[in-house]
């Protein structure tokens, strides 16, 4: 490249940084960190770039196989270089691969190796020792990565159309299976544990969407008074995490918690979380094939579901919630990557490709939201949007 534009890419970063540290905001981080890969991307051959994108999954195998050497965890404690031969003995493993699995760890920032063959923690192999980080690895590797392979094959039988059929998707192509994504895991209690793991560390350290929503004004002032009136029913909620971290948010509010998710997913969530001790209820239900069953509250909260199906899923999962609806009162919030006209980051196209595999799902911009909606009965009052990472809050009503 033109060393003028590389010394242009290198004053952007410069300048994002300097903004990022006079004013530490979620947008000046994820700013000042897109300039910086522009930079690393300018400076790199495109043929390099290539063949290591191409050879990328050896990083998740090899996080993967240190995660089952326990690696993670004695890296964590270490306050001094631990010697390869402490981490082979730990399984235990050849020596020699665990130095050749180290290798590309370190080179990926899971590991510092001050000496030959001596390793220290580092920010990453720290993050590998929390349950959700281990079950965004975990998941990805175990049940999306062979269908992802699947994907070229999977759309030259479907004649390249865009997936909707969540009964065949890539992953159902793959696995040869006839039933969708969430009743499969449903059947696979490891896989489904792994999955419920991935969903919560999504969220990873972004901010709890109470954190940022303005939740007095337009949920609790006009809310029904009384410990019986539902307030917040979060559809879809896994293991109650999201409800969990809203009545530690907002400890005032008045009114039911009611967690939904399908009968298996419930009870899996019984044994990861005390929801009952908290106050907070929990339904098996299936949004395709029942009317919503808790009528009247104030706030029904997806996060992350519309993305998994398509339009006409979605529909249908509106078609059955509405009759719940209170007319004027009742709200549906819902929290997803609200994707840009153009040029999305790359996590934001990942979700979008990983959803399609999983369950024929999509992310969707504000109009193709809009469309959505007010196709099946419900009005846009207003999109909410966050600092960093584009996701956001779609807030409707009843038309």
């Amino acid at each position: 490249m033109d060393p003028k534009a590389i010394q242009k890419l290198l004053e952007d970063v410069q300048t994002s940084l300097n903004t990022y540290q006079s004013n530490p905001t979620e947008t000046s981080r994820v700013e000042a960190q897109e300039k910086a890969l522009n930079l690393s991307r300018a400076l790199e051959r495109p043929r390099d770039a290539i063949l290591k994108i191409s050879y990328s999954p050896t990083i998740v195998m090899a996080i993967k196989v240190a995660h089952d050497l326990n690696v993670f965890p004695t890296l964590a404690k270490a306050t001094s270089p631990v010697p390869l031969n402490d981490l082979a003995a730990l399984k235990p493993a050849d020596p020699l691969l665990v130095e050749r699995m180290m290798r590309l760890l370190v080179a990926n920032g899971f590991a510092e190796e001050p000496f030959p063959c001596e390793y220290l923690p580092t920010a990453l192999s720290k993050e590998m020792t929390q349950r959700t980080s281990i079950g965004v690895v975990e998941s990805i590797f175990l049940e999306f990565f062979p269908a992802i392979q699947k994907v070229p094959e999977y759309l030259e039988v479907i004649g390249y159309k865009n997936p909707e059929d969540p009964l065949f998707a890539a992953l159902q192509y793959a696995n040869n299976i006839k039933q969708d994504g969430f009743a499969w895991l449903c059947e696979n209690p490891a896989a489904l544990s792994r999955f419920n793991a991935f969903m919560e560390g999504q969220r990873a350290d972004r901010a709890h969407w109470a954190d940022w929503f303005p939740i007095k004004d337009h949920i609790l002032t006009g809310a029904h008074k009384g410990a019986d009136a539902p307030l917040l029913v979060d559809i879809g909620g896994g293991r109650g995490h999201d409800l969990l971290g809203f009545k530690q948010r907002v400890p005032e509010a008045q009114g039911k918690l009611v967690l939904e998710d399908l009968p298996k997913v419930i009870e899996e969530g019984r044994t990861a979380l005390d929801l009952e001790s908290e106050g907070i209820e929990s339904v098996g239900y299936d949004f395709f094939a029942e009317e919503q069953p808790v009528k009247g509250s104030r706030v029904y909260y997806f996060r992350n579901i519309f993305h998994d199906w398509s339009d006409d899923k979605a529909r249908l999962i509106i078609k059955n919630l509405i009759p719940a609806m209170e007319r004027g009162y009742s709200k549906v919030l819902m929290e997803e990557y609200i994707l840009p006209d153009k040029n999305a980051r790359s996590l934001e196209g990942m979700t979008d490709i990983a959803v399609m595999v999983f369950c024929s799902g999509l992310e969707r911009t504000r109009q193709r939201f809009t469309n959505l909606l007010e196709s099946a009965g419900l009005k846009v009052n207003k999109f909410w949007t966050r600092e960093g990472d584009g996701q956001g809050i779609i807030e409707a009503e009843l038309a």
